[in-house]
């Protein structure tokens, strides 16, 4: 399946009520995803038949409450389930002068916290099924036999760990699936636009920021590689 050109660019305008949803989300849930996520699943889970979500990275819940303010748009019942290793020690694409500091130490803030995310996700949830589990996203992938509509990738952003997320990840999609995730740069330690393209040289770009590929558009034998 090719990319809906509907999903490629921002062409489902935000309306009074979705900018006052996502400030309240926003006020409520700490992180760092902005009006352009909020709008990229907006017109996913519009535009699409997508009814399990699997999101690899969850920190403190605000990606999945959007997810589920865009389900609830869209009139869809979803599932949803998030891995994280919720814990206080470095990520991969952290600078090696900062890999043996926690995350206050290193300038971020407090650590992804399960407890804390699972009660920011409830305040949004409204009856959708959300499972939050910890554990480290390879662990996660290698042992999973489910298979799922969407992959959102959103944990290290450095080369190695995208591109054998994807790798694993490709294992775990449904027939007419999609991988996705966002900060697509390469900049500093970051290698998402270099994965990304090996991966999946027929990818697309929403708003310039996060990436988009289906099944097809994966490079030929990727998928198998990981087995």
């Amino acid at each position: 399946m090719s990319i809906d050109a509907r999903l490629t660019t921002p062409s489902l305008p935000l309306d009074v009520y979705d900018h006052e949803r996502l400030a309240e989300i926003c006020r409520s849930v700490p992180g760092y995803s902005d009006a352009r996520h909020f709008q990229f699943f907006r017109q996913l889970l519009a535009h699409t038949t997508i009814e399990s979500i699997l999101i690899l990275g969850v920190y403190f819940g605000r990606d999945i409450a959007f997810m589920l303010e865009a389900a609830r748009r869209a009139g869809r019942n979803i599932t949803i389930t998030g891995v994280d290793k919720f814990s206080d020690d470095a990520c991969e694409d952290w600078p090696q002068a900062a890999r043996g500091l926690s995350w206050a130490q290193a300038g971020f803030g407090a650590a992804p916290s399960l407890e804390a995310a699972t009660a920011n996700i409830e305040k949004f949830r409204a009856g959708a099924a959300v499972h939050l589990i910890r554990q480290h996203d390879s662990n996660f992938l290698a042992e999973s036999r489910a298979r799922y509509d969407l992959i959102y990738l959103d944990t290290s952003h450095d080369y190695e760990t995208v591109i054998r997320q994807m790798r694993q990840a490709a294992l775990l999609l449904s027939p007419n699936g999609i991988m996705a995730g966002d900060d697509y740069s390469d900049a500093g330690t970051w290698g998402v636009c270099r994965a990304v393209s090996e991966a999946a040289p027929g990818h697309a770009v929403f708003g310039g920021w996060i990436w988009i590929a289906t099944q097809d558009e994966l490079a030929p034998g990727f998928a198998a590689v990981a087995a």
